[in-house]
């Protein structure tokens, strides 16, 4: 078998709620408590959203998802997870390149995203063409203009 992107659905929502959770409880600790009294506004994102999210399965498992959201006329990543069981074997570039694709796919041409000071998926981010714009609190922003 291989690797599988698919759009997300609505049975897709716990799969989120456990990957943000996570993401929350290992790299932002400080946050969590703030994310968690945010979760029906995070729940109700993410349903309008689903339109904007992929899911990346393996061998029939769900490996890990992307979402974004339009924000001032910018397709910008909202999330991006790769399960800890699928992680350093190239989905965290997929995905990354899946959400490319599919800003593209919808008619954006610049790109964004943020990603807390320190993450490894930084080296990621900028690996795949985007750049550095400027920072904000613990949180470094990157763009990408597709030609």
């Amino acid at each position: 078998m291989s690797d599988v992107l698919r759009r997300a659905r609505v049975e897709d929502l716990p799969l989120m709620w456990r990957g943000e959770a996570a993401y929350m409880k290992q790299v932002e600790p400080e946050h969590e408590a703030g994310w968690v009294a945010a979760a029906d506004r995070n729940l109700a994102g993410w349903i309008a959203g689903l339109e904007r999210t992929l899911i990346l399965e393996a061998d029939g498992e769900p490996a890990g998802y992307a979402a974004w959201a339009v924000t001032d006329g910018r397709a910008v990543l909202t999330t991006i997870h790769v399960f800890a069981a699928f992680r350093r074997r190239g989905r965290g570039g997929a995905l990354l390149q899946a959400y490319v694709n599919d800003a593209r796919t919808f008619g954006h041409k610049a790109l964004a995203l943020a990603v807390l000071r320190g993450n490894p998926a930084e080296t990621l981010y900028v690996r795949h063409g985007f750049e550095h714009t400027h920072d904000q609190g613990q949180y470094k922003h990157y763009a990408l203009t597709l030609t």
